[in-house]
């Protein structure tokens, strides 16, 4: 048996099939993150062999690609010894001309100068795939579960604002004080989005809840709310406003309540692009980060009502913020950032350091961050099956206030890659190449992985499964070049700029903690009923 450090193959992969992801069922144990296979039928058979064949097929395709490039070298890449069948590809499948430049530039870094660019894309034999759109399921079809793809499907519950917004007040229902029994302190901090409805079937919630407000605060108060349109993103289609009236939704809507008392930074109001890895839902692993930008107004805040219709004040995000960049002054943060900031934008590194020097403690606006990142995703991730192809980064928008309470804005698929500046660059650029060297997609033996199927595909006894496990051990081991790769909850090798928050982190541990009171509850509820 091949053991590395301990760890053997077997432990990863069960079985052959386990390799293909067509196999993988779309739950893992919460503990192990191990999936299961089902191969018990006719039909499951026939999957295996249909598997087994396309990566025989896209092996001879990729041979035939070699020969045919430009500048192949005329080895014979049939042959095992041929150090093509081992080098690592990367696929960028994007129309955005700004996201194939960015990860182009990432893999022409030092860290990553053992990556080619896939020649074509048509034997499928690629590392890892960085697609900008939504990938179809077909996309995924007899994958190996070591190809990496830098999308997950039916994430919807987390980016949708209106879902998003539904799925943390399910949450935070779920753990109520009364509920859970827990204290008022452990039950707000469910409580990190500002109130919130989606129109127009909330409507008459949102009446109610408007009036409300205006009832308890005074007809003078700052009675404001932000309209978002449902879906969109950078900036497109979101106003203020204050009165009801103002309120139009001939198409779905999120109108949430506006943060009228933001904490602000030499007088300009700001929010935070935060960048969280998610490597793995069911369960859930995921890193932030330690780099962002800081997005400010480009005019210092007011909240007088006069006020309410200018951009520049109440707006941050970058897309709307940058046909003001004109009107920063010398006042302005970005300017006074000199080359830590550029038009409204300024590093999140810069901004705590001046933070530091003012008194705010700013590790423990770190520590809030992190458990209203960690927050969300637990509230959406249950709904997100188990994908082990995947991968995503994905841009978390948050706000403090005076109180210094975080609050989460909304969450971004696809955050916006575009460097328009040095800051840009330098930010951006350094989460790609810290996402790729993190993600790490391990190293596979092309020939060998066909080698294996072959004989597996002959030798019908081997075929399904009924391999000793030194012969499955045997034949990963040559497939993985020896080399085991990571398994969930592993901290990876290089990990960069980021910082892991699920597992691990006090702010996960705490919500597992109540996540299994809330199991165990209901378990003891169920016992009571039956007895």
């Amino acid at each position: 048996m091949h053991i590395t450090g301990g760890r053997s193959f077997s432990e990863l992969f069960p079985t052959f099939s386990h390799i293909f992801s067509d196999f993988a069922v779309n739950h893992k144990s919460k503990s192990s993150g191990q999936s299961t296979i089902i191969l018990s039928s006719d039909n499951g058979q026939k999957d295996l062999t249909k598997c087994i064949q396309t990566q025989i097929h896209r092996y001879n395709m990729f041979v035939e690609t070699l020969r045919n490039a430009a500048d192949f070298d005329k080895e014979d890449v049939s042959q095992k010894k041929s150090h093509h069948n081992c080098r690592r590809f990367f696929k960028i499948k994007s129309r955005r001309p700004e996201v194939t430049s960015i990860i182009k530039n990432a893999f022409s870094d030092s860290l990553l100068s053992s990556w080619s660019a896939d020649l074509d894309g048509s034997s499928q034999l690629w590392n890892l795939q960085w697609t900008w759109g939504l990938p179809k399921e077909s996309d995924f079809e007899h994958l190996l579960v070591f190809q990496k793809v830098s999308r997950f499907r039916g994430t919807r519950g987390l980016t949708r604002k209106d879902l998003l917004k539904k799925n943390i007040q399910r949450f935070a229902l779920v753990f109520s004080a009364p509920a859970a029994g827990l204290d008022e302190k452990s039950n707000d901090s469910f409580n990190i989005m500002p109130l919130t409805y989606a129109l127009p079937h909330e409507y008459n919630s949102f009446v109610s809840g408007y009036s409300s407000i205006q009832k308890l605060c005074g007809v003078k108060s700052m009675n404001y709310w932000i309209i978002k349109p449902i879906g969109m993103s950078r900036g497109r289609g979101i106003s203020v406003v204050s009165d009801i009236d103002e309120v139009s939704y001939s198409q779905p809507i999120v109108i949430q309540r506006y943060i009228s008392d933001p904490f602000l930074f030499l007088g300009f109001k700001f929010d935070l692009r935060l960048y969280v890895l998610v490597t793995s839902f069911a369960p859930i692993e995921a890193f932030i980060y330690k780099e962002g930008l800081a997005r400010f107004g480009s005019r210092s805040y007011s909240s007088r009502l006069e006020s309410l219709r200018d951009n520049r004040i109440h707006l941050t995000n970058s897309s709307i913020q940058k046909e003001f960049n004109g009107d920063i002054d010398r006042s302005h943060p970005a300017y006074l950032a000199g080359s830590n900031g550029a038009d409204s934008k300024v590093a999140i590194s810069w901004l705590w350091k001046r933070l530091d020097e003012i008194g705010i403690d700013t590790d423990s606006l770190w520590e809030k961050i992190i458990e209203v990142c960690v927050t969300a995703l637990a509230a959406s991730g249950s709904d997100i099956q188990n994908q082990p192809n995947s991968f995503e980064l994905f841009g978390f928008d948050v706000m403090f206030d005076q109180q210094l309470k975080c609050w989460l804005i909304e969450v971004n698929s696809s955050p916006s890659l575009t460097c328009d500046s040095p800051l840009d660059i330098r930010v951006k650029g350094g989460l790609i190449r810290d996402t790729i060297a993190l993600v790490n997609p391990p190293t596979f033996d092309r020939k060998a992985l066909e080698d294996v199927c072959k004989r597996r595909l002959t030798q019908r006894k081997t075929a399904w499964n009924a391999s000793s496990i030194d012969v499955l051990e045997q034949d990963l081991s040559e497939i993985h070049v020896g080399q085991i790769p990571r398994k969930y909850g592993e901290m990876p090798g290089k990990v960069g700029n980021f910082q892991r928050i699920a597992p691990g982190s006090p702010s996960f541990d705490r919500l597992e903690v109540l996540l299994n009171l809330q199991t165990s509850q209901q378990s003891n509820k169920m016992n009571k009923r039956h007895r």
